[in-house]
């Protein structure tokens, strides 16, 4: 019970540096924790351990830290704002999913806990094809640009609301978060992810591929099933295989020479972005450090 307790306070903290109180199923599944729980013994738990713990209080469904109370409001306050940016995002998508070559579009950051302040941006994780990763951003800018949603890196922040960032880029055989970014932000903005549309089953491999999050948030993983298929392709004609061959070579090119147009481009204007061939973080403000700094602090504060 004592290590469950820690956990819950943890969680609780965690989700406090966004002012942000946590329902009995949200804090179960990013419970912090070392080894998964059943949600019934979960639930039986939480009871007593919020009746017998007074730094944690409880009101309206939502558990949070003591004298946080005014977050309950404010998360009520920004589901609603996020609505109206969700719906950006649908539609949006729905534009995006007719290039072939998308194979994931999901929101990230705080629209996808419906937790986004009103002049907020949207967020959006776009999985391509493999090489095809630059081509594919290429015509989503184009496409931004001409509907004239995009957030340009050189906005500011009172011109954000509802502008479309797209902020990451991966394609499928390049899913897993490198090494030196797993952490317990990174895990939660992996497992936060709210699917907009896939192709091919290609979100449960997104979550297969980054299982290393159970080493932070083990609940979560049991909640989703981890299960993707390989998609059988019918074999084609000779004739449109040869035509396919020609076709791919030439546009393996095209992605090489629009991949180092766009390094060429950012290069004077890169700040912490982080961009690979294959892997793409479009992050002007990189919340990691300070995320992981208040969250240390906060624990420091409570004696963890």
């Amino acid at each position: 019970m004592e290590l469950l307790q820690k956990a819950i306070l943890q969680t609780l903290i965690y989700a406090d540096i966004f002012d942000y109180p946590l329902v009995s199923q949200e804090l179960y599944r990013f419970l912090i924790t070392d080894e998964a729980l059943s949600y019934s013994y979960f639930r039986k738990a939480l009871s007593r351990i919020v009746a017998n713990d007074e730094r944690i209080n409880t009101n309206k469904g939502f558990y949070f830290l003591k004298g946080r109370e005014k977050t309950v409001k404010l998360r009520e306050k920004r589901k609603l704002g996020s609505e109206d940016k969700e719906k950006i995002a649908g539609r949006v998508a729905d534009w995006f999913k007719l290039i072939p070559w998308v194979k994931i579009i999901g929101i990230t950051g705080a629209l996808a806990m419906e937790n986004a302040d009103e002049g907020d941006d949207v967020d959006l994780l776009i999985v391509t094809t493999r090489n095809r990763l630059w081509l594919t951003r290429f015509f989503l800018i184009l496409l931004t640009e001409l509907t004239g949603v995009r957030r340009r890196p050189q906005d500011k922040s009172a011109s954000w609301r509802n502008k479309i960032c797209l902020n990451i880029f991966l394609d499928e055989d390049h899913l897993e978060m490198p090494r030196k970014q797993r952490n317990i932000y990174i895990a939660h903005e992996v497992c936060q992810v709210k699917l907009l549309w896939e192709r091919n089953s290609t979100y449960q491999k997104f979550l297969w591929e980054n299982r290393w999050v159970s080493k932070f948030l083990p609940n979560f993983l049991d909640t989703k099933i981890l299960r993707y298929k390989d998609i059988k392709i019918k074999k084609q004609k000779s004739l449109s295989i040869v035509m396919s061959r020609y076709l791919n070579i030439f546009l393996n090119f095209l992605e090489k020479v629009v991949y180092k147009i766009q390094l060429s481009y950012m290069r004077s204007r890169k700040t912490s972005e982080k961009t690979e061939q294959y892997r793409a973080f479009f992050h002007p403000d990189d919340c990691t450090s300070w995320v992981l700094k208040r969250y240390n602090q906060k624990l420091s504060k409570l004696n963890f």
